[in-house]
Order: structure tokens, then C-alpha cells, then sequence
């Protein structure tokens, strides 16, 4: 194939996937099948979604929806971080609009809890952190610890957040249907993900991290929604679409055939 033909056959592919900017950057990097910046945009053509987001950091480094809700002005999200700095963070990323709403809390069984997070002044001593030093809260403190050889275990911070659960955050802002429930909370994923009531709510899409589960909550995850969606592995994350949504982007998911997840 020519390196013009080869060209013309890229092309071709970018109105299936995503916005072409996005599609064109991770597709030269190798990545445009795993990216769900290339995915969300087709999936969730509603005008007027409901996007969750539980674990949502500062809402903008490596977020795969943020711009999607800056431009989709239709989209309503509500935000779940219990970071305080990074919960700060959060609101000052977003534009003053009612459409956000924000939780400043964990998911767990409700009860106050002790939550572990690096401090945001880490960065002023070790001047080389990735961006992703921030991104590592947990509920279990050796989390921190496993990553960057243990040299951020003296800017550990371990205090006592406010917990809630996955249903009564629903019920306390008013969530009924979900088009997009975004779930990234460094290990801690099927636990919230196992809060979901299917028999009441099936959100249209379902993204939430997989890479930090041991193999049986990463098992008991894909039990949880095989019945009720189709999944694919991005690498990091578990993409699930509600198979009754399956034969509109049938089309579109060929690209995805050689990553779903079998039950």
C-alpha cells in the first residue's frame, strides 16, 4: 500500500470514531483503538446525557470526558472526589453552570472512612512526579506505596473522608437515568461498580478502570454486566455498552470485535 492510499484508508475511518483532532493524535501514537476519547463521542450521541463520574481527580488531567462536557452543552455531570485539594481543583475546571453538580465524598457503605492521597506539595520537593502523582488515592495506603519505588510514602496523607453509597448518591441528586457512568478509583472499581442495581439502573455506557483489580474482582466485574452489556478491553479500562443499544453502533464496534470480553 502507498503511503497516499494508506493515508486515504485513515481518513476514512475518522467520521465512524471520534472527533477527528482526537482520532488523528492517538491513531499516529498507535493507541485510536483504545481510546475512549475516540469512543464516548459515538456511543453518546444524546444531546442532553447524564454523565456519573465516580474518582474524577481534578476533572481535566487525563480525563476523557472533559472536553466532550465543555463542548455538549446539553450534557449534565455529576462529579464524585473525595480529595479535598483535588475536589477544589475540580470545581475550579468546570465553568459556574447547573448542569454540575459535585460530591465531595467516597463511595463505600457510607460510613466515614480513612482515605489515603499524596500531598499536593510533593511536587515541590520532587520536582520530576509525573502529572499522575495526584491520581492515586485510595482506601489502601500500600496502593500509594507500590508505585514510583515508594519515594512518596513522606507526603502520604491519610484522613477521614465522608463516604456514601452508590444508591443513595443516586437518590440524593436525583439521578434516574444515566447515559454515562464513569468509574476510576485506583484498585478500588468493582466495589463501587458492584453497588450498581441493574434492576434499577443500566446506564447506556459504562467506562471504569480494570488494571488495578486482582483477578477475582476483575472476573466479578465482567459477571456483574455480562448479562445486560457488551464489553470490550481498552488496555486500562473495561468499555460496556447496554446491548440494547448494540445494533445502532453495530457498525462502529467492528473495530472493537478482537477486544470484547467473554464471560
Amino acid at each position: 500500500m502507498t503511503e497516499m492510499a494508506g493515508l486515504k484508508s485513515w481518513l476514512k475511518q475518522i467520521p465512524v470514531l471520534g472527533p477527528a483532532s482526537v482520532w488523528v493524535s492517538s491513531r499516529l501514537k498507535g493507541t485510536w483503538v483504545t481510546d475512549p476519547r475516540n469512543w464516548l463521542p459515538v456511543l453518546l450521541p444524546e444531546p442532553d446525557a447524564q454523565i456519573v463520574q465516580i474518582g474524577s481527580n481534578d476533572g481535566r488531567t487525563d480525563d476523557p470526558i472533559h472536553k466532550l462536557l465543555l463542548e455538549r452543552q446539553g450534557w449534565k455531570a455529576l462529579f464524585v472526589e473525595p480529595v479535598p485539594y483535588l475536589f477544589a481543583r475540580l470545581k475550579l475546571n468546570h465553568p459556574p453552570d447547573p448542569r454540575f453538580r459535585y460530591e465531595n465524598a467516597a463511595i463505600n457503605d457510607g460510613s466515614t472512612a480513612r482515605f489515603h492521597w499524596v500531598d499536593e506539595s510533593a511536587r515541590q520537593q520532587l520536582p520530576d512526579l509525573p502529572e499522575w502523582y495526584d491520581q492515586l488515592g485510595s482506601f489502601d495506603r500500600q496502593h500509594i506505596l507500590k508505585h514510583l519505588d515508594g519515594i512518596l510514602e513522606p507526603h502520604i496523607v491519610s484522613q477521614e473522608v465522608n463516604g456514601i453509597t452508590l444508591g443513595d448518591l443516586f437518590v440524593k441528586h436525583g439521578i434516574e437515568e444515566i447515559n454515562l457512568l464513569h468509574i476510576d478509583t485506583e484498585g478500588y472499581d468493582y466495589k463501587v461498580l458492584s453497588q450498581l442495581e441493574l434492576d434499577r439502573h443500566q446506564p447506556s455506557v459504562i467506562l471504569f478502570e480494570h488494571k488495578h483489580l486482582p483477578l477475582h474482582e476483575r472476573t466479578a466485574s465482567i459477571h456483574h454486566l455480562a448479562g445486560h452489556y457488551e464489553l470490550y478491553d481498552l488496555g486500562s479500562d473495561f468499555l460496556a455498552v447496554r446491548r440494547t443499544r448494540l445494533s445502532k453502533f453495530a457498525r462502529r464496534l467492528v473495530a472493537l470485535e478482537d477486544r470484547k470480553v467473554v464471560a
